[in-house]
């Protein structure tokens, strides 16, 4: 199966990981519900305070409706302030079967 894989790591700002944990809930939820999502999650780093968002979609096209989706772009507006850094990578990508 071909697939979308979205790896969307979050640098928080200092003290500011439980607030982009509280506003991440909405936004894992309702693209759990999305037509094409395979799997969202939100994943913490046992090391420091890194987040990441790992997605899987089933089409470019459909991660491209997921990105102007309201419970996206307001995640986005709500959590800007609380984000140092951010690296998102998009990797077309098949799974191998044994």
């Amino acid at each position: 199966m071909d697939f979308i894989l979205v790896l969307a790591k979050i640098q928080p700002k200092e003290g500011c990981q439980d607030s982009i944990v509280e506003l991440a809930k909405e936004l894992v939820y309702e693209s759990l519900l999305e037509e094409g999502n395979i799997d969202y999650q939100l994943l913490k780093s046992s090391e420091d305070d890194t987040l990441t968002f790992v997605e899987k979609w089933e089409s470019p096209e459909i991660l491209k409706k997921h990105m102007a989706s309201p419970h996206f772009l307001n995640f986005g507006e709500e959590s800007g302030e609380f984000v140092e850094n951010m690296d998102i990578q998009v990797i077309g990508a098949e799974e191998i079967k044994f």
